[in-house]
């Protein structure tokens, strides 16, 4: 058996992402998965494009609002996206809204609420707070100075990047091609979700959790059956699945029973079998198969088996292949609400519900079956062999 982080090393060094394509920005906005840049960006321009208005407001000379109640000429009117026809010269002041140039002469904004007007006196207003200099202005490039790197290769599309890049001008952005990953549930006893179950079967739960995380994590599922404990049908599920995906995600029939096809069915497919066994649990049965540049990854059948590794292996494979940079399991800090003790000799891969606070805890029942605990969990912790990890200790839970 290979601890987990060998396996992991050595999985992702078999893995490259595609050459880059190049896509519309509004492209990655309708995407069904993350997508990660394929090159370093740099902004064409600067943000803000001129120096602005913060505010609704009066564009001033913040000399001219020293005075008590200063009275200011009005000279002009200027509205975000027009261009400034006016100038504000001593005693005078230019109505400005949020997001407007900046008129020339102008060297402060007085926001509105700070000001009024005197129907007596109309083409007038009067400050009633003096403005500092350049209060209220936003400066030409304070935000993205001109040629200031505005993403990294391996950096995701996220919505805040996307706003950033659009901000730019940018039309077309280099991104990696989103991997595709053909899932296939093994087991004569499975029955489609919805569909009457026969004396013996069970429904299968395994596919839509797993193409949700495969998804997630930047992959595109390109095909999803139900095969039969049957050696010929699998084998050529297998090799039809090998045609169209760059990952072929398997799950159930990893171990070592009289029906567990999945590892010969791969050979017989044209995979070479590179590894098998996590010394963790859940999740001891998973193998790592290869044929060119298409790899096999084989989860077991038992629902939080293959969930568990799904997201310690699966989701970084897809990552890899998608351009991540980092195509590790995310993690973030939290504080143990209650002991969570693991007497056995592997690594026990806790599912744990993290709440607003921070404060993580068993989400129930531990067994490789118990999908009612699991859909509680929104983490999962790592405890090492015959260790107890204590109340109140800080651990960094594993989410998905």
């Amino acid at each position: 058996m290979l601890e987990y982080e060998v396996a992991l090393d050595r999985l992702l060094a078999s893995l490259a992402p595609a050459s880059p394509v190049s896509l519309p920005i509004h492209a990655l906005a309708n995407g069904p998965a993350p997508r990660f840049l394929a090159a370093d960006l740099t902004s064409p321009v600067p943000l803000p494009l001129a120096d602005n208005s913060a505010m609704d407001g009066y564009a001033v000379r913040a000399a001219d609002t020293r005075s008590p109640h200063a009275t200011l000429q009005l000279v002009g009117s200027i509205a975000a996206g027009s261009v400034p026809s006016c100038f504000v010269g001593p005693g005078q002041a230019a109505r400005i809204f949020t997001g407007a140039p900046l008129p020339p002469g102008a060297d402060a904004v007085v926001m509105q609420e700070d000001t009024e007007t005197d129907p007596a006196r109309p083409g007038t207003v009067r400050i009633l707070d003096p403005a500092k200099p350049w209060e209220n202005v936003r400066f030409a490039g304070e935000d993205v100075r001109l040629g200031a790197i505005v993403g990294r290769v391996g950096d995701p599309l996220s919505p805040t990047r996307l706003a950033l890049l659009g901000a730019t001008g940018l039309r077309e952005v280099p991104v990696f091609p989103q991997p595709r990953v053909a899932l296939i549930a093994t087991g004569s006893e499975l029955a489609a979700p919805g569909a009457a179950p026969r004396p013996g079967s069970i429904h299968e739960s395994n596919l839509l959790p797993l193409e949700l995380l495969v998804r997630s994590a930047g992959g595109l599922p390109v095909a999803s059956a139900i095969v039969p404990d049957d050696r010929n049908l699998l084998a050529d599920a297998i090799r039809r699945a090998a045609d169209i995906a760059d990952i072929v995600l398997t799950i159930g029939g990893a171990s070592v029973g009289e029906h567990d096809l999945v590892k010969p069915c791969a050979v017989d497919a044209g995979f070479e079998i590179d590894f098998w066994k996590l010394a963790l649990k859940p999740g001891k049965p998973f193998f790592v198969g290869r044929r060119g540049n298409v790899h096999l990854l084989g989860v077991p059948g038992n629902p939080v088996s293959a969930f568990v590794t799904t997201v310690l292996m699966v989701q970084p494979a897809v990552r890899r292949l998608a351009g991540a940079r980092d195509p590790r399991p995310p993690t973030s800090p939290a504080f143990l609400g209650a002991a969570l003790s693991n007497p056995d000799g592997r690594r026990h891969f806790v599912r744990v519900a993290v709440d607003r606070d921070g404060t993580a805890r068993s989400a129930g029942v531990q067994a490789s079956h118990a999908l009612a605990s699991l859909a509680q969990a929104d983490g999962l912790v790592d405890v090492p062999p015959r260790t107890t990890l204590a109340a109140g200790q800080r651990i960094d839970a594993i989410r998905w």
